[in-house]
């Protein structure tokens, strides 16, 4: 067994990894603001993921910061302290007693490969902590001021947000990369629909033409990653953090806090993932358990019992 350790105030908790974890690598597929709209429209690559039930719900505040830091770091809002106020303006606390997953895969010696690809520039820079050695993107911040301008009108002015391609783009190119085969850890986010939800309404036609959109999207990653040969050993995860009503979220209403889990791998008990009603931040444990880890005894996010029988 390898023992991963961090430190928690004074005190030491282990991170326990067996020699035969269940997945190679974990692809998380982090779809921004979709809430369970999906059903309302043709997504055929999103509907090809077995999806958790009977229900998923949100964390409240049914805000983004909110969300993602629960679904990375596997606490509740409250824990993690990430708001959508605070996350563009300042890093995440490198002493926190609740570290994102990123940084709990890389302690100590233990120099797993993990990668970021984000239409939301603050998930790289305020939620996962800058301590730690990835590979990451987001046009936010990598590409050059002149298209993050443009990316700036598209978004504000012209209601067009245009972020995901360009994070689209670049992931496939990287799943395709022979040199990036060990990768543990990859997470992608997409961020135009939420966007889209924004300017136009959550439900409005502008709103679920650009979810066919984005589900074209993940048939391009789904594609490469099976080009690349990672179907066979890898835990696909297709998850969202929050709906929206009319032109905003944050609320209690179904519309905001009813999301989705959904897996796509060999090897998982599918009459189990029906019984259990869980919530988004649940994620984090089985990411976590799919890598071969034991779920810390401090983690909010709880794991389906029995869910995987590789």
């Amino acid at each position: 067994m390898l023992e991963i350790t961090i430190e928690k105030f004074n005190e030491t908790y282990p991170l326990i990894r067996s020699k035969s974890p269940p997945y190679k690598r974990v692809i998380l597929l982090a779809l921004d603001g979709l809430g369970t709209f999906y059903k309302k429209v043709p997504t055929p690559n999103l509907d090809s993921f077995v999806f958790l039930g009977p229900e998923v719900r949100a964390q409240l505040p049914s805000y983004s910061a909110e969300n993602w830091g629960s679904i990375l770091h596997g606490v509740i809002p409250s824990k993690h302290g990430l708001t959508n106020d605070t996350v563009g303006l300042k890093s995440y606390d490198e002493k926190s007693p609740y570290p994102s997953l990123f940084k709990l895969l890389q302690q100590d010696h233990n120099e797993m490969r993990l990668a970021s690809f984000v239409s939301w520039g603050p998930i790289n820079t305020g939620i996962i902590e800058l301590s730690v050695k990835m590979d990451k993107y987001s046009p936010e911040i990598n590409e050059n001021f002149f298209l993050r301008f443009w990316l700036w009108i598209k978004l504000r002015i012209l209601l067009n947000s245009s972020f995901d391609p360009y994070v689209v783009s670049k992931v496939t190119n990287y799943i395709l990369d022979p040199q990036n085969n060990d990768v543990e850890f990859l997470f992608i986010h997409l961020v135009d629909v939420d966007e889209h939800g924004h300017a136009h309404r959550w439900g409005s036609k502008n709103y679920l033409n650009q979810m066919i959109v984005m589900d074209s999207q993940i048939g391009e990653i789904l594609k490469a990653i099976e080009t690349a040969g990672w179907s066979e050993d890898s835990l696909i995860i297709a998850i969202t953090d929050h709906g929206g009503v009319n032109h905003d979220h944050g609320g209690k209403s179904d519309d905001e806090t009813r999301v989705f889990m959904g897996l796509k791998c060999n090897g998982f008990n599918k009459e189990k993932i029906l019984e259990e009603k869980i919530t988004n931040m649940d994620c984090a444990a089985i990411i976590l358990n799919a890598l071969g880890f034991e779920i810390p005894s401090w983690f909010d996010a709880k794991l389906p019992s029995g869910l995987f029988n590789v």
